[in-house]
């Protein structure tokens, strides 16, 4: 009982003290995910990639020209399409060595990003917003690509501020939200996605669950089944092109549409967004070459595994949801549908996740939240706790039993998932990672000598350490493929250690490559440079091999 006293007293402060829990909020993010961060790894290899174009913004301005993949659609046709998220990250690279200045960079963007949505739940006025918080520093497949050096966190950011604006009729933020997303993040649809969801889920409430007056509702009332139905679609089509709603869309599409034509990269971004969004993210060709793993499935045993607290506060809030679906405003809906959404999302690529859990604490927040309000919930839920009083609290032994259980596991979770968190982004790829192969071709090459890389998601560390020379793939494999089906195959057929007889004949002039690098899991392929006289070895180490091309 002083433990609950305690706790209420602290969450009461916190109500009472909003900007006082804000900075609060951000000492910790701060400082949690400084300890994240505190590794010389990075999980992912864009991160290189990231930091380098910040650089290259530093030194020329505006990157327009992107010749360092020769063979993908990005030679001619290359968009930087995070651009806003890398020329945030252009002066702390400028400031301090350009690996801490982005790691310093993406704290405080992580921080943002819980203060972001803790502004979210507060003005949804879920109570003990403050809590809810720590699902998401707990939550290790979130916690995975927010530690990304990537722009999933301004993205997330935008998200989070526009579901805001949305739900408040907020136009004008919006457009302009709408306008920066597309400089800052290539799934900048999302937006008009969010738009159109609640525009429906809202004009289907209405229908089905409101009336303009006494005699309409009279009307629905005692009509026929069919005309029941013709009555609630015309108020449906009524409302969803009400003024509101046409001011809703309008305000994201006309700012998404000017975020396109008004844009450094216009009328190139056309283009590159069609295969960016449409040919890569929605259809994929993971089924014919290989992708980065975020674009494939996840395990239903690994996605429980990753995801169940949230899961396991989601669950709940569903059996509550569909109990009292009528009672429940239609914010909680509008979150429900965009909760289920973001699982379709997720279930197609496991990138999404970075969306589902948030959408999955906020749905449970205003579901537990608001259900207290309902005069009949708050009679079961009493006489269920008076029975489980009965049961579980009857004896003073199964209480401190139960208590007992309930600390440790709070111990064990907070403990443990930080850690895991941690764990799983202190691995990867060392800062140095193909530094030294690097270093010597840019000793031994020439200004713009390609180099016939063996892996294509070793370009950016390439790229980072070396732009000097030019590559034949990078980025995603899709770039490669998309740009010429026939040197994509040959390319792969090489790595997998193939035609060795025309191996040479193919790297030298169908590619024009001046250097092979190799990675050390390629061994048919290295067994085939080994053997062929027309390739000299010219340097090795634990992380690469290159041959010159005679």
């Amino acid at each position: 009982m002083a433990i609950k006293i305690k706790f209420s007293a602290i969450n009461n402060w916190l109500e009472r003290n909003k900007i006082a829990a804000f900075l609060l909020l951000f000492l910790i993010c701060f400082v949690y995910f400084s300890w994240i961060q505190d590794s010389p790894y990075f999980r992912d290899p864009d991160s290189f990639y990231h930091i380098k174009m910040a650089q290259l913004i530093n030194e020329k301005g505006i990157v327009y020209d992107f010749p360092y993949l020769n063979f993908t659609i990005l030679k001619d046709g290359y968009i930087d399409h995070h651009f806003l998220y890398h020329l945030y990250l252009a002066p702390f690279v400028r400031w301090l060595p350009p690996i801490v200045g982005a790691k310093f960079a993406h704290i405080i963007l992580d921080s943002l990003v819980i203060i972001t949505f803790f502004f979210l739940l507060n003005r949804l006025k879920v109570k003990g917003a403050f809590w809810y918080n720590f699902l998401l520093l707990f939550s290790e497949s979130f916690m995975f690509r927010l530690g990304l050096i990537k722009a999933q966190p301004l993205s997330l950011i935008i998200v989070f501020l526009s579901v805001f604006f949305i739900m408040r009729q907020k136009y004008w933020p919006l457009f302009f939200l709408a306008f920066i997303y597309v400089w800052t993040y290539d799934g900048w649809f999302l937006l008009l996605i969010l738009a159109v969801v609640h525009m429906l889920v809202n004009s289907f409430d209405s229908a089905l669950l409101g009336g303009d007056n006494f005699i309409n509702k009279m009307k629905i009332c005692f009509s026929s089944r069919r005309q029941r139905v013709k009555l609630v679609l015309v108020k449906f089509f009524k409302v969803l092109i009400s003024k509101n709603n046409l001011k809703l869309f309008s305000s994201v599409f006309f700012g998404l549409v000017l975020g396109v034509i008004v844009n450094p990269y216009f009328p190139k971004n056309l283009g590159f967004y069609w295969i960016h969004i449409v040919q890569i993210g929605l259809l994929n060709f993971q089924n014919k070459i290989g992708v980065g793993a975020e674009w494939y499935p996840y395990d239903a045993f690994k996605f429980i595994q990753n995801t169940y607290l949230p899961l396991i506060l989601v669950i709940g809030a569903l059996i509550l949801f569909f109990s009292y679906y009528k009672s429940f405003k239609v914010v909680v809906k509008y979150i429900f549908f965009l909760f289920i959404l973001f699982l379709i999302a997720t279930i197609k690529a496991r990138r999404n996740i970075e969306y589902l859990v948030p959408f999955m604490v906020i749905f449970s927040a205003l579901v537990y939240s608001g259900v207290m309000e309902f005069k009949k919930a708050r009679t079961e839920l009493k006489h269920l706790k008076e029975i489980l009083g009965k049961i579980l609290f009857s004896n003073r032994w199964i209480q401190l039993f139960i208590t007992a259980i309930l600390v440790s596991v709070f111990i064990v979770l907070a403990y443990y998932l930080p850690l895991k968190s941690k764990d799983n982004l202190s691995q990867g790829l060392h800062y140095n990672y193909l530094k030294n192969a690097s270093d010597f071709l840019l000793k031994n090459s020439n200004q713009g000598d390609l180099v016939f890389n063996s892996d294509w998601d070793i370009f950016p560390e390439l790229f980072y350490h070396n732009s000097q020379n030019y590559y034949i793939v990078g980025l995603d494999a899709t770039f490669m493929y998309l740009y010429d089906k026939g040197l994509y195959q040959k390319w792969w057929d090489i790595t997998l250690g193939k035609r060795s007889d025309e191996a040479y004949l193919i790297i030298k002039n169908d590619f024009k490559a001046k250097y092979v690098l190799v990675t050390p899991a390629h061994k048919e392929m290295i067994e085939m440079l080994n053997n062929n006289f027309h390739f000299l070895k010219v340097y090795g180490d634990d992380d690469a091999i290159i041959y010159k091309v005679l």
